[in-house]
């Protein structure tokens, strides 16, 4: 038997009148059940976008005979390739355990071979693990997992020029904790099993590695000590260095001639493929005057410094020599350089006129087409670019969707906008649907921020309105319709110490009054004004001083290398929540571990977040949501991966945060980023992760998976309050939205034990899609509109039998009939708001239309039924449910109901006035067999009837639009009625003619 939680126990109508339940909604615990993870299936969000600006990618591959097989591993966002140069894309990594990559290899003698290191390799506060390394013999198509679970981040896969069942990987370990499981390991049965051959120490990983082609024995690798935690990072040791072999690993020696003595960071390797002896390598060292661009010509025997270029090693230490010509050295970083001269000399690449125009900076991988030196892929924290100038000029490959969203908001809009910060890529407001017939472009995408974009709040009242930051607590007001920027940051008073915001610094606005704003940094800062001033408490972290605290026994304060690189401060709120039933309730997470609640708005706090049993002690909050099921009611997710643990941890509390209920026993590893509760059913839970989406319909006591969803992370979620849409901000696939959550709502024991059940359906609106774009090739994104019309979701149980879902209208008249999927579970399916194209034909099959590149179907369609109230029947498993459908007009046009009935009414009498001449020809046709000395009138006649068919169809045409072309939502015009009755009154003749 399921537990109950002792929250549903406690769920009861509001004193306030606050509709916990309405019909089909859960009263007691004895009616949830849970939703089973198939059943989700059914419901699939869509993506939306958007591709306008990439997100980070780690390496770049492309098969050296046919560049237009490309591979793109991403740091979030899955594994990407192309057999057409970049037109189209597909991610052949969508449903495995991760979707963060550090290396790539394609074997070079035998393209079909893939290894994927998982985990990217560098060293972000929002840097995701992997788990291993996987396999694939098949240009990308499946994956066998090989093991190196415990590698966590992968910085580089070389496989032997000629077997390629010998791979070596460069292992950097676990960012976050110390661990065993790093440094350089060896497969020579093609990863089934695993050789560490070197190893240095428990904080030192392999980050590079270069191979010699022609004698494969020789390797060289770059060793790496690192580690960061949530409050800051260390970039270095002695453990750092480059060590070479020559045996094939059984022995390595470190290199140390002409290498900077002492602590070193991050090194990034380059060998040059056309003479093998000749490297170049970046090294971090703490003394500026030794950290640079170093290289070698005697196979690594000795350096020699030849340039201080070396851009933020912790983040980059990528560079690259050109297959074909030794002296070509590219250094990629916050802004990329090419060198003629071995490294000596510098000129930028991807040059940039002015911030924001050209070519986005951050660059991390480049491949250099061995075949076509001039002929580049570039690609970064802003995705993909292609050269064919060596760098001079890039074409920008932007269609597909990998963006990288840390915080999503929504306003009230008709249709509403969906607004978004992005990782080193702005911020971003977008429409969740669009009139267009291709869906939802790039350029419906508006940028209304810039830096790295982080939460966005919009006043309900007015898009005017719209509150959002960029990293370490830079707000701004911008208005969504003219795109002005008002700065909004709170100052601390002259003579304090500076505030302290976190990188993703939150914001809420107050669900009670929307002119209340909070925002979050050491303290919580309140605005009555709409941001134009505000008020302060106290200081609500630990106020640890982490100068004090040490990383790889080497005190903050004391750290020489990267100090804290991505961790400006420490000790900030990361998320803010205030009670819907009550203004006066507020609640803040830290990311020292504080869990703050106040009942007075904010005047006192109490630190609940020791009261919560199983989980470490000072672990980052990454959520807080306040329920509408009590004022007490509070859940609380915490990230315990900046301490090495993957572990989900979920909690609720009913009692203010005194004590508090674990929800995570079923749930998989993967730390929890945000947890969102449903406005109308409060035992409907949506869980957002580090790899996926869960959902509950018992309050947390059980979680199912979201089948079908791409693994990506999770980060923002939340519930559109009018439209009951799921909109998803995920750190790698960008934006996706599930229409229409309330069949989740509705869930309950009695539906899951129903035979048959129908949910209530949202209103549908009609309108035309417009073909407002013309042969725009294969090459652009588009994101998915909603499935057009009333989308009706139904349940089924065990058995077996077909499934029909009539529609009928007003006077209870049949409009549809449908033959539906009849298996057991939950079924989405969508009525267009039409009459059948062949009101003859039957019951039709309903099917999901799906075109690699028709977002809709061109085929026949039947006219559109008026606004008004009808009703769908499902008959399935013997039984019969019905709901009510409500079909509203256009918003965008000015017509009354009337004209919808006149033109619905001038529509079906085309259908019948075909139907008389379809039969009349019929009818001629029959009496030329019957009676040949009438054949030559008959025929006459017959091709009349065709003209005046071809005149009813026609006018038909203009009113209903075909194939891409819209039509009108106006009733008929006199032209269209004095064409018709033409027809009406021949037709009469000529039936008079044939009965003669």
């Amino acid at each position: 038997m399921v537990p109950v939680p002792r929250f549903l126990r406690l769920v009861v109508l509001s004193a306030l009148g606050l509709a916990l339940a309405g019909p089909g909604f859960p009263l007691t615990a004895q009616d949830t059940a849970p939703v089973p993870s198939e059943h989700l299936a059914a419901l699939q969000p869509r993506p939306i976008g958007p591709a306008v600006t990439g997100g980070r990618i780690h390496d770049v591959e492309a098969i050296p005979s046919d560049p237009s097989v490309i591979f793109a591993a991403t740091a979030s966002g899955g594994l990407w390739k192309s057999t057409n140069r970049g037109i189209t894309w597909r991610n052949v990594f969508d449903t495995m355990a991760v979707s963060t990559f550090g290396d790539v290899a394609v074997a070079p003698s035998d393209h079909q071979i893939l290894y994927a290191g998982t985990g990217e390799q560098n060293n972000r506060q929002s840097t995701s693990w992997g788990n291993g390394v996987y396999r694939s013999d098949d240009g990308g198509e499946s994956w066998q997992h090989l093991g190196l679970t415990e590698t966590r981040h992968i910085g580089k896969v070389r496989v032997h020029p000629s077997n390629p069942d010998v791979v070596y990987v460069a292992a950097l370990g676990n960012l976050w904790a110390p661990s065993q499981e790093r440094g350089v390991f060896r497969s020579r049965d093609g990863g089934e099993s695993w050789e560490k051959i070197l190893f240095v120490d428990e904080h030192t990983g392999a980050v590079d590695l270069v191979m010699n082609p022609r004698d494969p024995d020789v390797l060289y690798a770059a060793t790496y000590q690192r580690l960061r935690r949530a409050w800051g990072f260390n970039g270095g040791g002695p453990g750092s260095g480059i060590y070479k072999t020559t045996d094939g690993g059984e022995t390595w020696t470190e290199l140390t001639n002409g290498i900077p003595q002492g602590d070193k960071g991050r090194i990034g390797l380059a060998l040059a493929y056309s003479n093998p002896q000749v490297l170049n390598a970046v090294i971090q060292h703490a003394d500026e005057d030794q950290e640079g661009t170093y290289r070698s010509q005697d196979g690594g025997e000795s350096w020699e410094r030849v340039n201080p270029l070396n851009p933020r090693p912790m983040y980059y230490s990528h560079i690259f020599i050109d297959p074909t010509n030794e002296d070509r050295v590219y250094v990629l970083g916050t802004s990329s350089y090419k060198s003629e001269d071995g490294g000596r000399t510098f000129d930028g690449i991807a040059v940039r006129p002015t911030y924001d125009v050209g070519v986005h900076a951050d660059h991390h991988t480049l491949w250099i087409d061995p075949n076509d030196p001039d002929h580049l892929y570039l690609a970064g924290d802003a995705g993909f670019h292609e050269s064919y100038d060596r760098g001079d000029t890039f074409r920008k490959i932007n269609n597909f969707v990998i963006g990288q969203f840390y915080g999503i908001g929504v306003d009230m809009r008709e249709p509403y906008y969906v607004y978004g910060g992005m990782q080193d890529n702005h911020s971003w407001l977008g429409p969740s649907r669009t009139r267009r017939w291709v869906g939802i472009v790039n350029d419906d995408w508006k940028q209304i921020g810039f830096g790295d974009g982080m939460y966005w709040q919009i006043d309900p009242t007015s898009a005017r309105y719209a509150y959002g930051n960029s990293q370490n607590g830079n707000y701004t007001r911008v208005d969504a319709y003219t795109g002005d920027i008002l700065d909004i940051s709170p100052v601390e008073p002259a003579g304090e110490d500076d505030y302290r915001f976190d990188w993703v610094s939150p914001s809420l606005v107050s669900a009670h009054d929307p002119s209340t704003v909070y925002v979050g940094g050491n303290r919580l800062f309140t605005s009555r004004d709409r941001g134009l001033s505000w008020e302060r408490t106290r200081d609500l972290t630990r106020q640890v001083d982490r100068d004090t605290l040490e990383l790889m026994g080497v005190e903050g304060a004391d750290i020489t290398l990267s100090r804290n690189d991505g961790t400006s401060s420490y000790g900030e709120i990361v998320t803010i929540a205030e009670s819907p039933l009550d203004a006066e309730i507020l609640w803040v997470g830290t990311d020292d571990g504080n869990l703050q609640v106040s009942r007075d708005g904010g005047e006192t706090w109490t630190e609940v977040g020791r009261n919560v049993q199983g989980v470490p002690d000072g672990t980052y909050v990454s959520r807080v949501t306040a329920s509408v099921a009590g004022e007490g009611v509070a859940y609380a997710t915490f990230d315990a991966h900046r301490d090495g643990d993957f572990a989900p941890y979920v909690f609720r509390t009913e009692d203010f945060g005194a004590s508090w209920e674990p929800l995570m026993e079923d749930l998989p590893s993967g730390s929890v980023n945000d947890i969102v509760e449903h406005p109308d059913a409060p035992h409907v839970l949506f869980l957002g992760t580090e790899h996926h989406l869960f959902a509950s319909t018992d309050a947390g006591a059980n979680w199912a998976r979201w089948e079908g969803m791409p693994t990506t992370h999770y980060d923002d979620i939340l519930i559109h309050p009018r439209e009951k849409d799921l909109v998803l901000g995920t750190h790698g696939r960008s934006i996706w939205i599930l229409d229409d959550t309330r069949p989740l709502a509705e869930w309950t024991g009695s539906v899951a034990a129903s035979a048959a059940h129908i949910f209530s359906v949202r209103d549908a609106i009609i309108f035309q899609y417009w073909k407002d774009t013309s042969y725009r090739g294969q090459a652009e994104y588009a994101g998915e509109n909603p499935l057009y019309g009333a989308l009706i979701t139904y349940k089924l149980g065990s058995g077996s039998g077909s499934a029909f879902l009539t529609i009928r209208g007003p006077n209870g008249e049949v409009i549809r009939r449908y033959e539906v999927p009849g298996e057991e579970g939950l079924h989405r399916v969508n009525w267009d708001l039409r009459y059948p194209a062949d009101p003859g034909g039957g019951p039709e099959r309903w099917t999901h239309f799906q075109h690699e590149e028709l977002p809709r179907s061109v085929g026949p369609q039947g006219y559109l039924v008026s606004p008004g109230r009808y009703t769908a029947t499902l008959e399935a498993r013997g039984t019969t449910v019905s709901t009510e459908i409500r079909v509203l007009p256009d918003p965008e046009m000015p017509l009354e109901t009337t004209q919808y009935q006149e033109r619905e009414a001038f529509l079906k009498g085309l259908t019948e006035l075909e139907e008389q001449i379809t039969e009349a020809s019929a009818e001629a046709g029959r009496i030329r067999e019957d009676t040949p000395v009438r054949d030559e009138e008959m025929a006459e006649i017959q091709g009349e009837l065709r003209e005046l068919q071809g005149t009813v169809r026609g006018v038909g045409r203009s009113l209903m639009g075909g194939g891409v072309r819209p039509g009108t939502l106006y009733p008929p015009t006199e032209t269209h009625r004095t064409l018709i009755q033409r027809v009406r009154d021949r037709l009469r003749e000529i039936q008079a003619l044939i009965e003669g």
